[in-house]
């Protein structure tokens, strides 16, 4: 699978959910910390506890305290006020 096709990947206890171009959902017996170091190269940025999000793939974003990301397949995204500097950063850098 191209990473292309990830939008965002989910934590889900020691699993985390990536949500795919396809509309397909695929479940990993990984946690998202992991999957963190792993794209950190690859456009992906950690947005919030549970959250790890394709930039190539942010459609909108909305301010506030930290904010809300849309992503191409229309999931809203909190972005945590300790990350949203370090998001705006990479984003802008695009």
């Amino acid at each position: 699978m191209p990473l292309r096709d990830v939008i965002r990947c989910e934590a889900d206890a020691n699993y985390t959910n990536f949500f795919l171009t396809t509309k397909n959902k695929m479940v990993v017996s990984k946690t998202l910390k992991e999957f963190e170091e792993l794209l950190n190269d690859y456009d992906f940025i950690r947005v919030h506890h549970s959250h790890l999000i394709n930039l190539h793939h942010v459609k909108n974003y909305t301010r506030g305290e930290g904010g809300i990301v849309t992503m191409t397949d229309g999931a809203q995204v909190d972005v945590s006020r300790r990350k949203k500097e370090e998001f705006m950063k990479h984003l802008a850098a695009l």
